[in-house]
């Protein structure tokens, strides 16, 4: 399950005018959008509205420029998510390149991360605080403490996680507190979250007691954070909700399972892989399987980050809306599997997708598939 964040409607706009290759001021940015909570779990965060700025394509290079090297295909990545950090419509889109650029942690990329500290919106605030604890950015931690005072309660949640990692455990202990007595719901799905990253196994008891809350919302990010943490009890009632016949709920269980990178539900994941219709279903199995090292589900994620899908029957949904929710799930799959063969396919999304949203997905994925160590498959130009 991602964090509570911004998320206020959908739409499609390219990043191709927005791709720079400058480092970023320190400046404060206006932004545009409202803090909108209760979003759809798994794309909740990459729903969001835009207005057209352009016609297509993340980085200024057509498709048919040729094959080029995964190393120059990893630099177009880079390139696109820096141009969706600074992405002025979309604040789910900065959100996102933010959380994507955190998987490449360079003395570059961090300076880019700390731009989302002094966001004017929150959600994406909130994602600065968590970027730089999760790749302890030492030199952030004066903006982090800034963030420490934000008007938001979201983003100061955010700011004590990164201090915690920063070496300051004080601030954690104040997210007990917040999870079970906050008046915003956002916020305590938000602590509780925190406090599945921050792994102290003394925290399940009080995450026990948000199973009290009144709000699912609150309940399932705590049952999430507890299986982080190693409690039985809640990772079983995952493997319940697994066979729960509601699409969005299996695809948050085998989520969260997959967060645990338990070897112990192989099997489950491929069950729902090679047994369920739901095809977002199937997906978050693939990518639970492609935690676990195994790559069983590489021919699906790649088929169906390409492929045209008719909305769900009687789901209310648009077709756009569902294709939108597939791909950006295609694309995370293809990165936690991390074959180079799907290298070509993502650039070819990540540079003529008329969505912002799917460019950073797919530049995302790329990112992850090349990052040292981690790529399986031929490193050579295709």
């Amino acid at each position: 399950m991602r964090p509570t964040s911004a998320c206020p409607g959908n739409g499609t706009l390219s990043l191709r005018d927005k791709a720079t290759a400058g480092r970023p001021s320190g400046g404060r940015r206006r932004r545009v959008g409202a803090w909108v909570a209760g979003c759809r779990r798994a794309t909740r965060m990459l729903t969001v509205v835009a207005a057209v700025l352009a016609p297509a394509g993340c980085a200024a290079t057509s498709v048919s420029r040729g094959f080029i090297g995964a190393a120059e295909l990893r630099e177009e990545a880079l390139s696109c998510l820096k141009a969706a950090v600074r992405y002025p419509h979309n604040p789910a889109v900065r959100v996102a390149a933010v959380q994507a650029l955190e998987l490449a942690p360079t003395d570059d990329t961090a300076a880019w991360i700390r731009t989302a500290l002094v966001d004017d919106h929150p959600g994406v605030r909130f994602a600065g605080c968590m970027a730089a604890g999760k790749t302890r950015d030492r030199i952030a931690e004066s903006a982090v403490r800034r963030c420490l005072r934000d008007p938001d309660a979201n983003v100061r949640v955010g700011a004590m996680y990164a201090m915690h990692r920063l070496g300051h455990p004080a601030w954690s202990t104040r997210l007990a507190t917040i999870l079970l007595t906050h008046h915003d719901v956002a916020v305590r799905r938000n602590a509780a979250y925190v406090l599945g990253l921050l792994g102290d196994p003394g925290a399940a008891k009080v995450l026990a007691r948000a199973m009290k809350d009144h709000e699912k919302g609150v309940r399932d990010h705590a049952l999430e954070a507890m299986a982080r943490l190693g409690v039985a009890d809640a990772r079983q009632e995952l493997v319940f909700m697994t066979e729960a016949g509601v699409g969005s709920e299996e695809v948050f269980a085998l989520s969260a399972l997959a967060a645990t990178r338990n070897p112990i539900y192989t099997d489950t994941f491929r069950h729902k892989m090679n047994q369920e219709t739901h095809l977002e279903t199937r997906l978050a199995a693939a990518r639970g399987l492609a935690m676990l090292g195994l790559d069983d589900g590489f021919e699906l994620a790649f088929d169906a980050l390409q492929r045209h899908l008719p909305p769900e029957p009687d789901s209310g949904e648009s077709q756009a809306d569902r294709l939108l929710r597939v791909r950006l799930m295609a694309a995370v799959a293809l990165g936690a599997v991390g074959r180079a063969q799907a290298l070509p396919a993502l650039a070819v999304v990540m540079r003529e997708s008329p969505d912002p949203r799917v460019q950073v997905a797919s530049a995302r994925a790329i990112v992850e598939i090349t990052n040292e160590n981690t790529m399986k498959g031929s490193a050579q130009p295709w």
